[in-house]
């Protein structure tokens, strides 16, 4: 019984050896400049990659209480775990343990797999989706952004034979490095209507599967001017 124990202790640091380092997605890693949190989360990552599951929970539980306010949500973006999970490694924490398993580790393969990984269409038919509708941000700021919620994103995946809810597809939008929030503009031009924007989105995506289709370039242009009057009013100068 214990060589047996002993055995699957070794298989499962093998494991935890061999694990991928998760890479953080919080805007100053995803941003690519030089940073001096870019390698602290990424040491933080390489340790994660070395403990058990337990010890995961409660050390991103630690590091979220020491940053206290937006601390879960902030380790979630650098572990990749859910806010949920760390949540729970925080009361856990906060009992002193009392209430935490003493050996219990989940079996290697253990937990549902991952959307993506059932249905390994899904991710290609969801930036199928996106394609027609993908607006960049020129400040090179914020994530890319979509016209469609994420309703409509899961009610189009599963008429395409991949059916996901919401939150998966909320996931793989944070995943692709897209905004899971619709555009919306606040103010709208003089006479325009969002079906009549619609209609002018549709007949550009149509030209541009026209220009794909004969081989000719096509050119996309994102543009940001900051005015220093209202909106919509011309200059006189």
């Amino acid at each position: 019984m214990r060589i047996n124990f002993m055995a699957s202790v070794v298989d499962e640091e093998a494991a935890m050896a061999t694990s991928s380092i998760h890479q953080c997605t919080c805007p100053i890693c995803r941003s690519g400049r030089q940073h001096p949190d870019r390698a602290y989360h990424h040491h933080i990552n390489v340790l994660m990659s070395r403990l058990t599951e337990p010890q995961r929970r409660w050390f991103a539980a630690v590091e979220a209480l020491h940053i206290g306010h937006g601390g879960k949500q902030l380790l979630a973006r650098i572990t990749g775990m859910s806010p949920t999970t760390i949540l729970r490694g925080c009361i856990e924490l906060k009992a002193d343990l009392t209430q935490a398993p003493a050996a219990h580790l989940r079996a290697a393969g253990g937990g549902r797999p991952a959307a993506e990984d059932q249905d390994p269409g899904l991710e290609t038919a969801l930036l199928e989706l996106l394609e027609s509708e993908t607006a960049g941000d020129p400040m090179g700021r914020r994530a890319k952004g979509k016209r469609s919620s994420l309703r409509n994103l899961s009610q189009a995946l599963t008429a395409r034979g991949h059916p996901t809810s919401r939150m998966t597809v909320a996931k793989l939008l944070h995943k692709l490095e897209f905004s899971p929030k619709a555009n919306a503009r606040r103010t709208e031009a003089r006479g325009a209507s969002p079906k009549e924007r619609n209609e002018q989105f549709e007949h550009i995506g149509e030209q541009r599967n026209q220009f794909k289709a004969t081989g000719d370039p096509i050119i996309s242009v994102d543009t940001k001017k900051i005015y220093g009057h209202p909106p919509f009013c011309k200059s006189r100068f």
